[in-house]
């Protein structure tokens, strides 16, 4: 195995690496923000509609 080929693999990886962290973070993200908005769902079903809480 060449130098030239030993740095291309080496890019690959790492490119290929980026992407998948970006890939997972932003999935991690999206779940956080569902975990959210299905917690506020479930405290406002606890309250009355019109009801204010201070």
């Amino acid at each position: 195995m060449n130098f030239e080929a030993g740095i291309r693999f080496i890019v690959f990886l790492v490119i290929f690496g980026v992407t998948n962290y970006l890939m997972m973070l932003r999935r991690y993200e999206n779940d956080i923000n569902k975990k959210k908005l299905l917690q506020h769902k479930k405290i406002s079903k606890l309250y009355p509609k019109g009801s204010f809480i201070f």
